[in-house]
């Protein structure tokens, strides 16, 4: 019986190593967790600053579709994309977060207009992908 005891003695209770391994492991799925959860947070955002880059794009296009010929040299549109009961405006107005630049390009033909459509952010005014090139055509 003697033992019995002192062996159930010696196994009682968790060592040091075992506490760490376990600690170890629960970090890593902490780290994993938290990871997961800001990549899902950077994915949104660029969803939603796409979405709205498309939705301005858009609009400008319309609005190039819809204009007499010829259309005027130049113009930019700012938009918001955080506070969506905004309307485009002055790009000196706080809380507009995009630009659309259109300008348009001399071609040969008097009957012809070739545009450009390019998507910046406010306020650091960088580029947002590529630039749409249309043509408008005198009919």
């Amino acid at each position: 019986m003697a033992r019995v005891a002192e062996r159930h003695r010696g196994q009682a209770g968790t060592t040091l190593v075992e506490l760490l391994v376990a600690t170890v492991i629960m970090g890593s799925a902490l780290v994993l967790i938290v990871g997961t959860f800001s990549a899902g947070l950077l994915n949104a955002s660029v969803a939603k600053r796409n979405t709205a880059v498309e939705a301005v794009t858009t609009y400008e296009l319309e609005k190039i579709s819809g204009a007499a010929f010829p259309v005027p040299a130049q113009w930019s549109d700012c938009f918001a994309t955080e506070v969506p009961a905004k309307t485009p405006g002055s790009c000196s107005d706080p809380g507009l977060t995009l630009r659309a630049d259109v300008t348009v390009s001399a071609t040969p033909s008097a009957s012809v207009q070739q545009l450009k459509v390019a998507i910046f952010t406010l306020p650091a005014g960088d580029p947002v992908g590529v630039p749409i090139t249309i043509y408008k055509v005198n009919r």
